[in-house]
């Protein structure tokens, strides 16, 4: 369809035109429509719906009017609908070159780094780290599979003053333990976690460190790695693995820091104003110039994070950079592209995706988190209640920009209500009917002929679509398209089997039928792979 649309607009020279091409809400609207006549009837001021007869009159004279028809609808949406025959041919390709069929071929190697969850090492992840985990790394599975050399990245805040609260904190209720009166400070961190790292510090020093000048780097250490290692033994049991983990202190150690800070120096960027250095973010889009060292002579994060992601683009030479933050770090996007530009990096190399809130509702109730306050449900907790596949589908199964509420209750329930359920029990229906199949034939025209029910063509078309689904996916960045695809063939295969036998008395049509749910369940299994989710055989 795009390729029809880009020919009909370079043949009337109308130039590049932001148009959109999306699935409509009704069948009899088409496989596809375009708001093209809408849009170029702003430019060239025609009513839109002889633009989209246009369309359909160029459309009567290419050599596209054999892979689908058009229709127009008011007030200009041009609708398409695909012809039987390129679904055969399609279904046939995806049958028969199941390992290269959805790749893309413009990619060159382009080299992708995404940094995702990079939690503070200040205490467990939460369910919102989960979401941001599962966003990440499906984001990478979806990249690397379509062929772009993807580097998964966690970085390690472990610089400035939160570290030292950590250390202060453990060591504070190191001493409660020992039965010394304590004042815990109201921004400590209050977790029971940090009371397990104390009792810890205390079997193995006993009263030692109250005598020790460095205890609380001693204190800040043990509850570090201690807390680093429960993140990573999460991130591997929610199956989320990294390639590189990159230590915000070793930018001091290395000295990028301070070279990062003297070239902005050397470009005019920075300036002195009531005892703090500064660098002159207004000057690239952002709303107020910045602090780079405080009054104390501390440096901000905002210093380190500019030093970053210099590496990120000259040291190791990423072609595009994608970040996974919070919602809460909106404000902190234009600063970081305005820090690259001023080291002549172009900003439109750092994508930022700012992942929204995740809600838990249990007896009606939505749970806040802090990790300070310790009032928060880690993710390990809700892993453990309603299991691996349902927290990773779950997370990805809204866009990114919208908040997300898990109902626990519906994730827990078998039942055809719960939307990983119902993928997985699709697969598993394939799956049943395949070990009964004695079909061993040859993938042809001929054969998907046989298909001609309004349920098997709408399964062919919902697979076919996963194509369509999978690159928007890599376009937008936006993971919830796989599962949004998963549902629907899920959906069209259920409604094929309630009211069709795929193995009956007429061999042929069996064979065909067969063959079908086979191409579904690859691409339903390829789908759930892609989201880290298992694809049952057996439920």
């Amino acid at each position: 369809m795009k390729s029809f649309v880009d020919k009909y607009l370079e043949f009337k020279q109308y130039g590049s035109i932001n148009y959109a091409i999306d699935y409509p809400p009704e069948p009899n609207f088409g496989d596809y429509s375009t708001n093209l006549a809408m849009v170029l009837a702003k430019q060239v001021k025609q009513n839109p719906l002889k633009i989209a007869d246009d369309v359909r009159l160029f459309h009567q004279q290419s050599n596209f009017s054999n892979k689908f028809d058009i229709k127009v609808e008011k007030p200009g949406f041009i609708n398409f609908f695909i012809k039987k025959d390129l679904l055969i041919q399609e279904l046939i390709s995806l049958s028969t070159k199941k390992d290269v069929y959805f790749k893309q071929n413009d990619i060159a190697n382009k080299r992708i780094q995404i940094e995702f969850v990079s939690a503070n090492p200040t205490g467990p992840l939460h369910i919102g780290h989960g979401r941001g985990a599962a966003i990440g790394d499906s984001l990478a599975r979806i990249l690397s599979f379509l062929g772009y050399d993807v580097t998964r990245e966690y970085y390690i805040n472990d610089a400035g003053y939160q570290m030292y609260m950590l250390g202060l904190s453990t060591f504070l209720r190191y001493q409660e333990l020992l039965g010394k009166d304590i004042e815990f400070p109201k921004d400590g961190y209050q977790g029971d976690y940090i009371k397990d790292i104390a009792r810890q510090l205390v079997n193995t020093y006993q009263d030692r460190l109250l005598n020790i000048d460095n205890a609380i780097e001693i204190c800040l250490d043990s509850a570090k790695s201690t807390i680093i290692n429960d993140i990573l033994n999460d991130m591997d049991n929610f199956r989320v693995t990294f390639d590189v983990f990159f230590n915000e202190s070793s930018l001091f150690k290395d000295n990028e820091v301070d070279s990062t800070l003297a070239l902005l120096k050397e470009k005019g960027y920075t300036y002195e104003k009531d005892g703090a250095l500064w660098l002159k973010t207004t000057q690239f889009g952002d709303d107020k110039d910045r602090v780079l060292i405080k009054q104390d002579g501390k440096y901000t994060y905002f210093a380190s994070d500019i030093a970053y992601h210099k590496n990120k683009f000259l040291s190791r030479n990423f072609d595009k950079v994608i970040d996974i933050w919070g919602s809460d770090h909106h404000g902190y996007v234009a600063r970081v592209k305005a820090a690259l530009e001023a080291l002549n990096i172009d900003s439109q190399k750092l994508v930022v995706l700012l992942v929204q809130f995740v809600n838990l509702i249990q007896e009606n109730n939505k749970i806040s988190m802090s990790t300070r306050k310790a009032n928060y449900i880690e993710l390990k907790e809700l892993v453990k209640e309603i299991g691996i596949d349902a927290a990773r589908f779950i997370f990805v199964s809204k866009s990114i920009n919208s908040h997300l509420d898990v109902n626990i209750s519906l994730l827990k329930q078998h039942s055809m209500d719960n939307p990983v359920y119902y993928i997985q029990y699709a697969h598993a229906r394939i799956m049943s009917i395949l070990e009964k199949s004695e079909c061993n034939t040859v993938v042809n025209d001929n054969l998907f002929e046989l298909l001609t029910q309004t349920e098997e063509i709408n399964l062919m078309k919902a697979i076919l679509q996963f194509k369509d689904y999978l690159h928007d996916c890599a376009k937008t960045l936006e993971p919830y398209l796989i599962t949004k695809s998963l549902l629907s063939i899920a959906e069209k295969l259920h409604q094929f089997y309630n009211k069709h036998k795929v193995i009956n008395e007429n061999k042929e049509l069996s064979c065909a039928r067969v063959e079908l749910i086979k191409t579904a369940a690859f691409v339903l299994a390829l789908g759930l792979s892609l989201i880290g989710v298992e694809a049952k055989n057996k439920m």
